[in-house]
């Protein structure tokens, strides 16, 4: 080994020991911030409105809908303001559980070639065909893992969103395959409604739950134990509470991001997403800014550089003056094509400092200003905000 060689793997030891118990996105200057007094006052607007006996699942998927999965729901599993958690892949399930989450966990999308691992985890899976339903008897069966306990499963209904879902002709043959069953036990029945937050298909809305009390009441005689049912969304809790039968599934919610005008104005929202300068110029009247000569100015300007860009989750949909960011109280336009990791605003005859935070939104502009500049709903804009930017509970 050469001296040079020597050298760099010496400082790479020296580097790798003082990075043990980082995430690299420490050292990113661009940052989620997500308060968890908002965390709570949303979880406590919801509660108060349910029966005492009513139980609460957390979607906690995607992230948390953008934000920090294991930090939250630590939280939340330490001040026991959760039954339940919902996630869509196992990869979400296994990493609550490795972070000391033991919550029961519900995992709505699972693959027959991963049940060895759904075990392991105490991952409780949503079955919703037969094709599901007997590749997961047939693996335990042949398990070592369980032996007196059955292990539990969700039954989903479809009632209209038909996406996923047994349905209602389905019903006769389901209910013969869970009778009676010693591998595994019905620890809920869910379906999903589509349009709870559109009072325009109420008609509709009520029809899924009127179908689903139908079908599960169908389903849940006969069975050993009556398993818990639920069909209620952030939007459905807040126009259907009547129906909100033994556990409600709280997303959008938790996050004060619902598109209800109503729930707009009585949740918080959570989270602020802000970047750093990292370069003040000034240019010229008539120079260009960015890839394709994209922006001009008119007249003589400074331009400030920003550590954010696409790959960040800053879609390039808002360069060319189609967002503005905040500095010190003042917005300021975007110029240009923005970038994959940098983005520039147009700071007319203002200056700002080198390192000054920017808030792209969560201050001046909302989470619900972004999701319109961008044609779409908060949901989107939320779970696209990259994995470089560094979330952090405050």
């Amino acid at each position: 080994m050469n001296l040079f060689a020597e050298l760099v793997s010496m400082k790479r030891i020296k580097q790798m020991d003082k990075l043990k118990g980082h995430s690299l996105s420490e050292f990113s200057d661009n940052e989620l911030e997500i308060s968890w007094d908002a965390i709570q006052y949303n979880l406590s607007y919801f509660r108060q409105k349910l029966h005492p006996n009513t139980k609460l699942m957390l979607m906690v998927k995607a992230s948390a809908y953008g934000h920090s999965t294991s930090e939250i729901v630590s939280k939340i599993q330490s001040k026991n303001l959760a039954h339940y958690l919902g996630v869509a892949t196992i990869a979400e399930g296994i990493e609550l559980r490795n972070n000391g989450i033991e919550l029961p966990i519900m995992i709505q999308n699972v693959r027959p070639n991963h049940w060895d691992v759904i075990l392991h985890h105490c991952l409780e899976p949503v079955i919703h065909s037969f094709e599901i339903l007997e590749s997961f008897h047939s693996f335990l069966l042949k398990s070592d893992t369980l032996k007196e306990n059955r292990y539990p499963i969700h039954i989903k209904l479809n009632t209209g969103m038909n996406r996923l879902g047994f349905n209602e002709s389905d019903l006769s043959t389901l209910k013969i395959k869970l009778l009676g069953e010693s591998s595994f036990r019905v620890s809920s029945i869910m379906s999903h409604l589509s349009s709870s937050g559109n009072f325009v298909d109420d008609e509709f809305t009520l029809h899924q739950i009127t179908d689903f009390k139908r079908m599960s009441d169908s389903l849940i005689t006969g069975l050993a134990e009556k398993p818990i049912c639920h069909i209620l969304n952030t939007d459905g809790i807040h126009n259907y509470l009547a129906h909100q039968m033994d556990m409600v599934r709280l997303g959008i919610g938790l996050y004060g991001a619902s598109e209800s005008e109503v729930l707009k104005s009585s949740l918080n929202i959570i989270s602020k997403l802000t970047t750093r300068v990292v370069a003040v110029r000034k240019i010229s009247k008539n120079e260009f800014i960015s890839y394709n000569r994209s922006g001009e100015l008119q007249i003589d300007s400074h331009i400030a550089v920003l550590s954010l860009g696409y790959a960040d989750g800053l879609p390039r949909k808002l360069g060319n003056g189609n967002w503005e960011i905040e500095i010190e109280g003042k917005l300021y336009p975007t110029i240009g094509n923005i970038c994959m990791d940098l983005c520039m605003i147009n700071l007319g005859q203002d200056k700002v400092a080198l390192g000054s935070k920017a808030i792209v939104f969560g201050g001046i502009k909302s989470i619900f200003d972004y999701a319109n500049a961008l044609d779409t709903i908060t949901y989107e804009a939320l779970t696209n905000i990259g994995n470089r930017v560094k979330r952090i509970l405050v």
